[in-house]
C-alpha cells in the first residue's frame, strides 16, 4: 500500500511538472550580426536576457545570432515561414518586403541621429505610423526601431568632397533608398553582403560604400579604405519584428514582458552605439589614417537637393497618403 502511494505521488509530481513545463513558451530569435559588431550584438543579447529573466517560468527566448539560424537574406522569409518567432534586422534590408521601412533611410530626411532617434521612439507618431502599416499591410508587429548612427560615404581610392566627385563610381548600398540617392548623384549602386566587402574593396570591384561606422569597424574595412565623407546619406535601425499571428497567441503577461524589454532596447540603442563608436570604432579608423571629410554646409545642401527627389520615388512605393504622412512627421 505504501509503495502504491509513493508511486501515485511520483506520478502526480511528474504530471504537474509536465504541465508546468508546457506553460513555458519557447521562442526562437534570429539575427545575422556577429560578435564583431560590438555596438549591435550586446543590446540584442540584453533584450534576450531581459525577457528571459522577467519571464522565467513563462517564456524562454532561444537566441541564434551570427546567421546560425537564418542568414541575412533569409531573416524576413524565415520570420514569415515561422522558422524564427522574432528577428532583429537592419531596417534597410527589409524594404523589399516591407517598403514602409525604407522611410527612415531616405537621404537627409532627419536633422541628426538624435532627431531620428527621438521621432522613431516607441509611441511617437512616426513610430506609430510605421507600426500601423506593418501590422495592417504585412501582419507584422514592429516592436522597436533601435536607431543606429548615420550611414556615411566611404571610398577606397578617390575622395568625395562634392557631388561631382561621385560620378562614375561603383558604390555598395544596403537598401533601396540609398541606391536611389547614389544613382541621383551619378554613381552606380550595387548590393552586396557585408561579408564580401573587404575583398571587393581590395580588388577594386567597388569604389566605396554607404555604411555606418559600425560596419567599418565590425568588418575591419578601415584596412582597405582611405576616405570617409561624413554626410548623412541614409539612416537605419536594428528593428525587432514578430508575426502578428504569433503575437496574438501570447498571454497578456508575456506581451508586457516583451514590450518592456523592447522599450529598454529602443531607449538605449543609439546611446550605446555612439559610446562604442567613440571609444573603439573611430579611434581604429583614425589610427589607420582614413581622412574624414566634413563638407561645408553649402556643399551638404547641394548633396541634399540632388537627393531630395528620391523621396517622391519612395512615396510611390507606399502610397501617397502614407508617404506624405511619413515625410511630414519626419521633417517637422
Amino acid at each position: 500500500m505504501k509503495k502504491s502511494y509513493i508511486l501515485m505521488a511520483f506520478l502526480l509530481i511528474s504530471v504537474f511538472a509536465s504541465v508546468a513545463l508546457a506553460k513555458v513558451i519557447s521562442m526562437n530569435v534570429a539575427s545575422h550580426v556577429t560578435p564583431g559588431y560590438k555596438d549591435l550584438l550586446p543590446p540584442e543579447e540584453a533584450f534576450i536576457d531581459d525577457v528571459n529573466v522577467a519571464g522565467e517560468g513563462k517564456i524562454k527566448l532561444n537566441f541564434y545570432h551570427s546567421g546560425t539560424l537564418l542568414k541575412v537574406k533569409e531573416l524576413v522569409p524565415g520570420l514569415e515561414a515561422g522558422t524564427a518567432d522574432i528577428i532583429f534586422h537592419t531596417t534597410s534590408h527589409t524594404t523589399g518586403s516591407w517598403p514602409i521601412m525604407g522611410g527612415p533611410s531616405l537621404p537627409f530626411i532627419f536633422k541628426s541621429d538624435w532627431d531620428m532617434n527621438e521621432k522613431l521612439k516607441i509611441g511617437q507618431p512616426l513610430f506609430n505610423l510605421i507600426q500601423k502599416v506593418m501590422m495592417e499591410k504585412h501582419g507584422i508587429v514592429f516592436l522597436a526601431f533601435g536607431a543606429i548612427p548615420s550611414q556615411y560615404l566611404w571610398t577606397a581610392k578617390k575622395p568625395v568632397r562634392t557631388p561631382e566627385d561621385l560620378k562614375g563610381m561603383i558604390i555598395r548600398v544596403g537598401g533601396e533608398a540609398e541606391a536611389e540617392a547614389i544613382k541621383a548623384l551619378g554613381a552606380s549602386p550595387v548590393f552586396m553582403p557585408s561579408g564580401e566587402l573587404y575583398e571587393a574593396l581590395q580588388r577594386g570591384t567597388i569604389d566605396g560604400l554607404v555604411a555606418y561606422p559600425g560596419t567599418i569597424g565590425g568588418r575591419a574595412l578601415y584596412e582597405v579604405l582611405k576616405y570617409c565623407t561624413k554626410i548623412p546619406l541614409s539612416a537605419y535601425g536594428r528593428g525587432i519584428y514578430m508575426k502578428k499571428e504569433t503575437w496574438d497567441k501570447l498571454p497578456e503577461s508575456v506581451k508586457r514582458i516583451i514590450t518592456l524589454a523592447a522599450y529598454k532596447y529602443d531607449y538605449l540603442h543609439l546611446k550605446y552605439a555612439e559610446m562604442v563608436h567613440e571609444q573603439e570604432v573611430w579611434p581604429k579608423i583614425k589610427a589607420k589614417g582614413i581622412e574624414v571629410i566634413e563638407p561645408p554646409e553649402d556643399v551638404v545642401k547641394q548633396f541634399r537637393e540632388i537627393c531630395k527627389p528620391t523621396w517622391e520615388k519612395w512615396v510611390k512605393t507606399v502610397g501617397e497618403d502614407i508617404g506624405k504622412q511619413f515625410i511630414d512627421l519626419a521633417t517637422k
